[in-house]
């Protein structure tokens, strides 16, 4: 009986070619082990197979075994599966210039901002139209409270806004 394969060391994710011929064998078995599970399966008498070999402990081991005349042979083959190099990415802006640190923070805090806002503004979408209404002013008065507490001058500004708005709202209607 013959077994080979096409190579003894390869790379995560690379394909490897099995070949084999058992002459006048009854039955054909080839089991496979990564190191974190075996499979088995059984083949004809003669052929080839192509395995991607992805996860490994190392080292993965195939191995023949041929019944013949109610005797059992075996014959086993091992390949080194090296890890996948890592690679490493970089985030780029939309004119093609590199982000890190601070930048590629902020683009990251961005999205989860809009995100969020998007979520918000779909919701309020669901609710009745009074307590819409309820809402944009609890929102427009959250911030007129926070920014009044940093420049004490909005307070004044940002309650002629709100009224604006409500007067805005009724002659709407």
């Amino acid at each position: 009986m013959t077994f080979e394969i096409d190579r003894r060391t390869v790379t995560e994710g690379d394909v490897a070619e099995v070949t084999w011929q058992c002459d006048g064998a009854e039955q054909v078995t080839l089991t496979i082990d990564n190191g974190f599970r075996t499979a088995s399966m059984p083949l004809a008498s003669s052929g080839s197979k192509k395995f991607r070999l992805n996860r490994s402990k190392g080292r993965t081991r195939l191995t023949i075994a041929v019944v013949q005349g109610g005797r059992t042979f075996t014959k086993k083959l091992s390949v080194r599966v090296k890890k996948m190099p890592v690679m490493r990415a970089e985030t780029v802006d939309h004119r093609g210039r590199r982000q890190s640190g601070f930048g590629l923070w902020w683009t990251k805090q961005w999205g989860k901002i809009r995100l969020f806002f998007g979520r918000l503004r779909s919701e309020l979408r669901t609710l009745p139209e009074r307590k819409q209404l309820a809402a944009k002013l609890l929102a427009i008065m959250g911030v007129l409270l926070i920014l009044s507490s940093v420049w004490p001058r909005v307070y004044s500004f940002g309650m002629l806004f709100l009224v604006g708005y409500l007067g805005f709202v009724l002659l709407r209607r």
